[in-house]
């Protein structure tokens, strides 16, 4: 096993890699995001979720909560786009890419585009995290 350089390391998020978009009709490149990227996707995402508050009576806890989905699904349409944003514009593809531009595109391949970007990114949920996920 051979020991890595710090520029070993931070290369990956700068070698975009080559993906294959059926809804697109072709390959585009995509790299992947930083952390700190994946924080600001998170945060944008995290804007919709509501309020909640939780109070806790010794061995029980009481829960409310209020959500509205109409901010729910802006804030996570934002996050799609955001992270396509970051991931579309590398150096491999010949143009740069406006969130204009972007919000042109069809739902499907938003989409398509997005789940692509998570996973080059090492941000999918698997089966596995699935099955393990604890039940009530």
């Amino acid at each position: 096993m051979s020991i890595l350089k710090k520029s070993d390391i931070l290369l990956g998020i700068d070698t975009p890699r080559k993906v294959n978009i059926e809804s697109l009709g072709g390959e585009i490149y995509l790299r992947p995001l930083s952390s700190n990227e994946m924080n600001e996707v998170v945060n944008i995402e995290a804007e919709g979720y509501g309020v909640f508050d939780a109070k806790s009576k010794g061995r029980t806890a009481d829960a409310t909560g209020k959500m509205n989905l109409k901010k729910m699904n802006e804030a996570s349409a934002r996050a799609r786009y955001e992270a396509i944003y970051l991931s579309i514009n590398n150096p491999k593809n010949d143009d740069e890419w406006s969130k204009e531009e972007l919000y042109l595109l069809h739902n499907n391949q938003i989409m398509e585009l997005y789940d692509n970007v998570m996973e080059i990114s090492g941000a999918n949920t698997t089966e596995k995290d699935v099955k393990s996920f604890p039940e009530d």
